[in-house]
């Protein structure tokens, strides 16, 4: 009988995400749902990018600087946009700091500078970096 029930519940769900109109809808409706499963694959993808931040620092000697050589190197190591962007769409920022440099989301409200942000440091291997 569960079965059943879970089966009808998923032919409704497909048919409403099928219609535009209703697409919108029921994205909107489920966001808060669907909101932490956002913030873990943001996260898992914020640490592999610090990875490879912490590797380029090691090969090269220095991180990228400014919003545009970020953006440069995104675009150069990782040829899929959406592994350049946060799971609900927007571009990481990097910042980086004498100590330190940090990965940003602007998290589910899309804007930089709120609560909503998610933020991963790493601690800077040469300790030069800009004030």
């Amino acid at each position: 009988m569960i079965g059943k029930v879970l089966l009808a519940l998923l032919i409704l769900l497909g048919a409403g995400l099928y219609f535009p109109e209703s697409r919108e809808v029921l994205v909107e409706r489920s966001r808060p749902l669907l909101n932490p499963g956002y913030r873990w694959m943001t996260s898992q993808q914020m640490e592999r990018i610090l990875l490879d931040l912490e590797n380029h620092e090691g090969t090269r000697g220095e991180l990228p600087s400014g919003l545009g050589e970020f953006d440069d190197w995104l675009d150069q190591r990782y040829p899929q946009e959406s592994s350049r962007e946060d799971a609900w769409g927007t571009r990481y920022r990097l910042e980086v700091g004498m100590d330190e440099f940090r990965v940003i989301s602007a998290g589910p409200d899309g804007e930089f500078g709120t609560e909503s942000d998610l933020v991963r440091r790493r601690a800077r291997a040469t300790g030069a970096g800009f004030p």
